[in-house]
C-alpha cells in the first residue's frame, strides 16, 4: 500500500506515509480525523485504526490524561463494532449463497478444467475425468496454480472461486486466495477484475479479523517506551506501576491487522 489520505472535515490532505500520519498525531491530529489507504473510496476515523488508535492512547498518556477517561466510548464502540460485524457476515453469507447457488454449474467446471490443467502439465499420463468435485478440489487446484505459474486471469478466478466455495472454511478460503492474488504485481492488481476479486478477499477476511481481535483484546498488554511487555499490565486498565524501569507506558500492543494463515 502506496499512502494514506487524511481528510479534516473541508479538504483531503495526502497520500503521506503511515509513519507520517504516527508523527501528525503526536503533534496533536485530532482523533475524529478520517483516514483511507491511499485509492480508496472508504473513510474511517484514527480511532478504528488500530495503530492510528493505539498511538491517540500514547499520546492521552503522554499529555498526563488517565486512559480510563474514554474507556466508556471505547467499550460503546466495540459493541457497535461487534453488532456491525455481525451484520456483515450475515450480509457476506447471503451474497456468497446467492453467488454459489447461481454459478454453480460454472464454478464446478471451472475448478474442474484448472485441476486437469494443472495435472496435465505436471504428469505425463493423461488425465481421467473426475466424476465429481470434491470439498478439497479448489484448494487443490489452487495449489497447482500456484506450482503451474498461471496467468493473472486464471488466479483471479481461481481466488474467486475459493472465496465464494461455501463448502470451503472460510479461513482457508481467504488464506488461498491470499496467495494466489496478493502476489501479484502491484499492475496487475488495478485491473478491474483482479481489484474485485481482493474486494472481495477483504469483505469474507473481515469477520475473521474482528473475531481475531476480539480474541486478543482479552488478553492485550501494553509495551514500554524501549520496547519490553510488561506482565499483569492489561491496556485498559491502570497503568501507574507498569514500566517504571522503562521508559513509561508507549502504547497498547497493536492489534492484529490480517488474519493468520497456516
Amino acid at each position: 500500500m502506496s499512502g494514506w489520505e487524511l481528510h479534516d472535515g473541508e479538504k483531503k490532505i495526502g497520500p503521506m506515509s503511515e509513519e507520517a500520519v504516527l508523527w501528525a498525531i503526536k503533534r496533536g491530529l485530532p482523533s475524529s480525523t478520517r483516514v483511507r489507504p491511499e485509492g480508496q473510496d472508504a473513510w474511517i476515523t484514527l480511532d478504528d485504526h488500530p495503530v492510528f488508535a493505539d498511538e491517540l492512547v500514547a499520546r492521552s498518556t503522554r499529555e498526563g490524561r488517565a486512559p480510563r477517561r474514554g474507556r466508556w466510548l471505547a467499550y460503546t464502540r466495540m459493541e457497535l463494532v461487534r453488532v456491525a460485524v455481525a451484520l456483515a457476515s450475515v450480509v457476506v453469507a447471503v451474497v456468497a449463497y446467492g453467488h454459489v447457488a447461481e454459478n454453480k454449474d460454472g464454478l464446478v467446471r471451472e475448478i474442474e478444467d484448472r485441476w486437469r490443467e494443472s495435472r496435465a502439465e505436471t504428469s505425463a499420463e493423461p488425465t481421467r475425468p473426475e466424476p465429481s468435485v470434491e470439498p478439497g478440489a479448489v484448494g487443490q487446484a489452487i495449489e497447482a496454480a500456484n506450482a503451474a505459474q498461471l496467468s493473472t486471469s486464471e488466479r483471479t478466478r481461481l481466488g474467486s472461486a475459493a472465496l465464494a466455495d461455501a463448502r470451503m472454511d472460510a479461513r482457508a478460503a481467504v488464506c488461498k486466495a491470499r496467495a494466489l492474488l496478493e502476489t501479484l504485481p502491484s499492475a496487475e492488481k488495478r485491473k478491474p477484475e483482479v481489484a474485485r476479486a481482493l474486494a472481495q478477499l477483504s469483505s469474507k477476511e473481515l469477520p475473521l479479523l474482528r473475531a481475531e481481535q476480539a480474541e486478543f483484546e482479552k488478553t492485550r498488554g501494553v509495551l514500554c517506551g524501549d520496547g519490553t511487555k510488561p506482565k499483569d499490565c492489561p491496556c485498559h486498565g491502570a497503568h501507574e506501576s507498569c514500566c517504571v524501569l522503562h521508559k513509561g507506558v508507549a502504547r497498547c500492543e497493536p492489534l492484529p491487522t490480517r488474519i493468520r494463515c497456516p
